[in-house]
């Protein structure tokens, strides 16, 4: 009998909790990461993804699908010295290398990736499929 009173009390007390928890919803925690602004949500990620051991391309990828990328991309601005700001491949054997460099050294594959269907598909940034058409344009005009 007292295993029944039991249970009842329990079912009793979750019912009035999900009552209760629907009428009543928890406030965000002033800690919590809903809370944090676009910068300190990123660099929440970028802690996130260090401790996890994850690459940088989670980072960015995130970022994207959060709709942080335009702070992301202001945090993590990268310059080298001697090289003015330009698009990197972000895919394929030249991955991290300046569009500009591989221009100069390898034409061919400008070339031909330039003719591939698949990279407006393939790539958000169209900037750098301007850049690679211009690229190439040029290659041809000065032949």
């Amino acid at each position: 009998m007292r295993a029944i009173a039991i249970f009842f009390l329990n079912v009793l007390q979750n019912i009035l909790g999900m009552t209760f928890g629907l009428l009543f919803p928890r406030k965000t925690k002033r800690n919590s990461y809903k809370a944090l602004s676009d910068v300190d949500k990123v660099k929440y990620l970028e802690k996130r993804r260090q401790y996890k051991g994850y690459k940088q391309q989670w980072l960015y990828y995130r970022c994207r699908e959060e709709g942080l990328l335009e702070t992301y991309n202001k945090l993590f601005e990268t310059k080298v010295e001697g090289q003015e700001s330009g698009t990197k491949f972000s895919f394929g054997k030249y991955r991290g290398e300046f569009v500009e460099d591989i221009r100069e050294s390898d034409k061919e594959y400008i070339s031909w990736l330039s003719q591939q269907d698949w990279l407006a598909d393939y790539l958000d940034e169209s900037d750098m499929i301007h850049e690679l058409l211009n690229l190439e344009e040029e290659n041809q005009n000065q032949t």
